[in-house]
């Protein structure tokens, strides 16, 4: 496979993370805060539902910043030489990954903090 194919792949396996990613954020959103509307119209105790929160507003944010890593690491590969690719590859899928895992923790203490107030 010589130089092109690879940005090829690279490139190509981004722009899918980035559309995965994005599906995966909208469904997750919907799923959560039908759940959350379900559950608030059960319970007759509360005068207000909230179904909306961290996941539409902050987590919608936080997609966004990981779109745009992905979006330069795109430019960068297409424009950068041949040897330094695979580093801005790797370096992007690390980024990524810790701010995935950075979002599950803030949307776990979101919904924490939603049960005491």
């Amino acid at each position: 496979m010589d130089s092109s194919e690879k940005r090829d792949v690279w490139t190509q396996t981004l722009s899918a993370m980035k559309v995965s990613l994005e599906s995966s954020y909208e469904f997750k959103t919907v799923v959560h805060e039908e759940s959350r509307l379900i559950e608030g119209l059960k319970d007759n105790k509360k005068d207000y539902v909230v179904f909306s929160g961290y996941r539409r507003n902050a987590g919608r944010r936080r997609l966004n910043d990981t779109k745009r890593v992905i979006d330069t690491a795109l430019v960068k590969i297409v424009c950068c030489e041949s040897k330094d690719a695979p580093r801005i590859y790797l370096d992007t899928l690390k980024t990524i990954a810790m701010q995935t895992q950075w979002t599950s923790v803030l949307e776990k203490l979101s919904e924490h903090d939603h049960t005491f107030h």
